[in-house]
């Protein structure tokens, strides 16, 4: 399963918006990391499984990429030459 993480705000990973599709019918679906931790499942609107999502695992790896997007310069200069 694919999935894209949103930053919404700077404060952390329960601030994030998940978005991937259901396993199963293909369906678009989005939840916070915050949401998810208080269930640690959510059913899927197109065709109603239901996808336990390992929240502790996936707050984490969100924090990676929180971590790792705030080592990327601001600005990049690329210079050419011959």
């Amino acid at each position: 399963m694919r999935a894209a993480i949103e930053r919404i705000q700077m404060t952390g990973s329960d601030d994030l918006h998940i978005k991937f599709q259901c396993p199963k019918c293909g369906h678009e679906l989005a939840q916070s990391i915050a949401n998810l931790k208080l269930s640690g499942q959510m059913r899927c609107k197109g065709c109603g499984v239901g996808i336990n999502i390992d929240t502790n695992r996936l707050a984490n790896a969100a924090d990676e990429i929180l971590h790792a997007m705030d080592k990327v310069p601001p600005e990049i200069t690329i210079k050419f030459f011959r």
